[in-house]
């Protein structure tokens, strides 16, 4: 592989090196670490942020998109050394709702479990899709939606259509809907617990296409909540990308950040 992404060099619209994204990171509220699931490398990448950021003595949330938020309950035994690591995966139906190899993901809840770090669902249950595709997010009523649902802006689409093209065979406005579903309740929980926990970091598990250039996830987030400090870092073609920015979207909320979500 050409590009090592453990090495020191990061694009943050300018080449800068990993101190810099750290410390950049210490400045945000919520960081984003992107990921192509079934890659190694990424996720080794995204344990050395954590690690780092919990050894420089930050208050830390991990929260995983490997898991659904209707099953918080096994990941809390698990931290809480009630339950052990099978026992958790099996009781949050991992195997049959995520399926990407545990060892892939397992460093990260191992290293939380170790050192005392909450531990949080991101994901949707996957009964909502249905809904979602035939339907569309804003005319579903679930606790894991908010109630004003921010929907798709042109060049989000635009990026959304790249996406499609690797997906042979599904229409567009299906994919669209579904994707909004997931962006939607993914920041619902992100805005729910940057609310709950205000001295803490939240650290993002999540595929990069629901935070690329700050679409998706994080501009839902502003919008619900307000501008916080957020930090995202993707990975395009061996090539780790990084942006902070307090507002990812020119149409984002100026609610106070105070308030409960939209």
């Amino acid at each position: 592989m050409p590009f090592s992404l453990l090495a020191k060099e990061f694009h943050f619209y300018e080449g800068v090196d990993f101190e810099r994204v750290l410390s950049r990171m210490e400045e945000a509220r919520v960081i984003y670490l992107g990921e192509t699931h079934d890659r190694k490398d990424i996720h080794q990448l995204q344990l050395r942020i954590l690690e780092e950021l919990h050894r420089r003595g930050h208050k830390l949330i991990l929260l995983m998109e490997a898991f659904q938020q209707p099953f918080q309950d096994a990941l809390d035994e698990y931290v809480e050394c009630e339950i052990e690591e099978e026992e958790m995966l099996k009781r949050t139906q991992y195997y049959k709702r995520w399926r990407f190899d545990k060892e892939l993901y397992a460093p990260l809840w191992r290293f939380a479990k170790e050192n005392y770090i909450k531990l949080f669902a991101l994901n949707v249950p996957s009964e909502l899709i249905k809904h979602a595709r035939e339907k569309g997010v804003e005319n579903l009523k679930s606790r894991y939606i908010p109630p004003k649902v921010k929907p798709f802006h042109d060049k989000h689409k635009e990026f959304l259509r790249e996406a499609l093209g690797e997906h042979k065979g599904t229409h567009e406005e299906p994919f669209f809907r579904v994707q909004l579903l997931w962006d939607t309740g993914m920041a619902y929980k992100v805005a729910k617990t940057a609310l709950a926990y205000p001295n803490h970091k939240l650290v993002v598990i999540v595929g990069s296409g629901h935070v690329r250039r700050g679409y998706g996830i994080p501009e839902r987030v502003n919008f619900l909540i307000g501008e916080i400090p957020q930090a995202v870092l993707w990975i395009e073609e061996d090539v780790a990308y990084f942006l902070f920015s307090k507002d990812f979207s020119k149409e984002s909320s100026s609610a106070n950040s105070s308030k409960e979500p939209n």
